[in-house]
């Protein structure tokens, strides 16, 4: 099994990443030359079969990798996330023939890949999908709209949800990106408070014809059921996303701790900073041992893999959103600063929470299967 270069990633976030993160989250751009660094490290595929040229990295295996690149800006790791689940659907779902189109380009970075459910209107409630297709020579017709879409301007590739004209539950649309940006697919930027650099996507589809589109392993109505089997990766990643500010964060509160002076010392002399750090280091702890449970868990195919998956992504988001504040009350008012790491963690924290599942719908989902299983 190949593995990838832990060390080369962190070079990469240490020497490129961090150095210029403040700049290019205000410019809301994530480099081209950093992508294809990305790709040449065999990240985005990283979890590709060797028979297709990956690495066929265990998700337990990149675990590190995402929250080394999260360490640097989150948008990093949601960046390769959507790549990973495509992946995932082809080796799981794929036809061999879409799986042999799809996977090289994959392992060597030059294909990358969207993931698509979210329409207006339609988040979570998969009953609301309104965007269909319809079967055409060579291709497929699609007609509704799409948002929230990561790679939505520049990645080859999108799995999107839709219904086929005429059918109740949707399909999972291997969609090439041939004519997207024209008059029948049409494209739209989403500005974001956080979490930028990533392409952030709303397609509107006319009629558009799409050449090459396919159903998933010609598994029509079997979309929602694929896409969401596939999330319990997602939801590791988005778990290190979460792990990653949690470290940021814990980074910075020692820093305060030791660098700013109070009095005849440093704020690292009094007990309240002491205690607020004890608490991060313990949050620290505690998630990362989640989310290494979750990604083993995933890797042997276990029963409750996914459940752990949304309990570790749940757990990290919130961790992660109360870790910025500790750390922010440390800093005062640098935390409020323009450029600031932590201002930007203050944004960027909450995209966790949102990301691959609201955490209320998840632990709804989760409270709910607790008590049928009490009541069965």
């Amino acid at each position: 099994m190949k593995e990838i270069d832990q060390e080369a990633v962190r070079r990469l976030v240490d020497d490129v990443v961090r150095p210029n993160v403040a700049q290019w989250d205000r410019d809301d751009v994530l480099p081209a030359e950093v992508l294809e660094r990305l790709g040449a490290l065999g990240v985005p595929g990283a979890l590709v079969p060797e028979a297709y040229g990956g690495c066929a990295v265990p998700v337990a295996d990149m675990v590190d990798v995402w929250r080394t690149l999260a360490q640097g800006w989150i948008s990093l790791t949601g960046a390769v996330n959507t790549t990973a689940l495509g992946t995932q659907l082809l080796v799981r779902y794929g036809t061999e023939e879409q799986r042999q189109r799809w996977l090289p380009g994959i392992a060597t970075g030059e294909v990358w890949s969207s993931f698509s459910i979210t329409e207006p209107g339609a988040g979570s409630d998969l009953r609301r999908l309104a965007t269909t297709v319809e079967p055409a020579e060579g291709g497929l017709v699609v007609t509704g709209r799409k948002r929230w879409i990561a790679g939505g301007f520049s990645f080859p590739l999108t799995f999107m949800l839709a219904r086929i004209a005429g059918q109740e539950r949707p399909s999972c649309v291997v969609l090439p990106s041939e004519g997207r940006g024209s008059e029948t697919w049409k494209t739209e930027p989403l500005d974001k408070l956080g979490y930028r650099g990533v392409e952030s996507a709303a397609w509107t589809f006319d009629a558009h014809f799409v050449p090459g589109a396919e159903i998933l392993g010609g598994a029509e109505g079997q979309g929602a059921r694929q896409m969401v089997d596939v999330l319990s990766v997602g939801r590791v990643n988005v778990a290190c996303r979460g792990l990653g500010i949690i470290d940021r964060a814990l980074e910075g509160a020692l820093g305060e701790a030791t660098g700013r002076e109070i009095g005849p010392g440093v704020l690292g002399d009094y007990s309240h900073t002491a205690l607020r750090i004890g608490e991060l280091r313990a949050r620290q702890l505690v998630v990362e041992a989640a989310v290494r449970r979750a990604a083993e868990a995933i890797d042997g195919g276990e029963a409750e893999a996914g459940e752990r998956a949304s309990a570790a992504k749940t757990m990290a988001s919130e961790s992660a959103v109360w870790a910025v504040e500790q750390a922010s009350r440390l800093a005062a008012s640098r935390s409020y600063t323009e450029g600031d790491e932590l201002a930007r963690l203050r944004r960027d924290a909450p995209q966790t929470q949102i990301g691959e599942g609201a955490n209320d719908s998840l632990l709804i989902a989760a409270g709910r299967a607790m008590i049928k299983r009490r009541t069965a």
